[in-house]
């Protein structure tokens, strides 16, 4: 497995030589991301070779957005105000490095970004996803995250969780 960095989205990223096989996906990152990264709608970041930092090999994007408190946590069962959360509005990997854990590396940086956020500058409800299909609803909850509705496919994983995750010790 090459080394892996993670770096925002930029000019220097081949981006015309991503494909993921989901072409909404794919033309996000070739033709739209970076001007709405410019626009400070949506910050992408990218996972790349460290030896070839030019190519793509798999990127989210995410946003600030509020969702009215999840029915079920009583933390904020009683609260009046939509939660600021994290939203990881699109997740994709190369189909050159697909079923190699880039989907998983690039969830678990934006895990990450959540943590960091709560930490340093403000305090934020956890990261919430809008899964395509109930395939990718299944893939959230593996690592944790929590339908908002039983049946929907939108889910989110609280704070202390992210948190959590990034204060666990490597695994040796």
């Amino acid at each position: 497995m090459p080394r892996i960095r993670k770096e925002q989205l930029s000019r220097n990223h081949h981006r015309a030589d991503f494909d993921c096989g989901v072409e909404e996906l794919t033309t996000f990152i070739q033709k739209t991301a970076r001007r709405q990264d410019e626009r400070h709608l949506v910050r992408t970041t990218v996972l790349v070779d460290a030896d070839k930092p030019e190519r793509i090999l798999a990127y989210y994007s995410t946003a600030p957005c509020e969702i009215t408190p999840p029915p079920g946590v009583r933390a904020w069962k009683s609260y009046p105000h939509a939660i600021p959360f994290l939203r990881m509005a699109r997740l994709a990997s190369d189909l050159s490095v697909q079923g190699q854990g880039f989907g998983e590396l690039a969830m678990l940086s934006a895990i990450e970004d959540a943590a960091t956020i709560s930490r340093q500058f403000t305090a934020i409800g956890g990261l919430v996803v809008d899964a395509k299909n109930q395939r990718g609803a299944a893939f959230y909850e593996k690592y944790g995250f929590v339908r908002i509705e039983e049946a929907g496919l939108q889910l989110f994983l609280p704070i202390q969780d992210c948190v959590s995750l990034m204060d666990e010790p490597d695994e040796p």
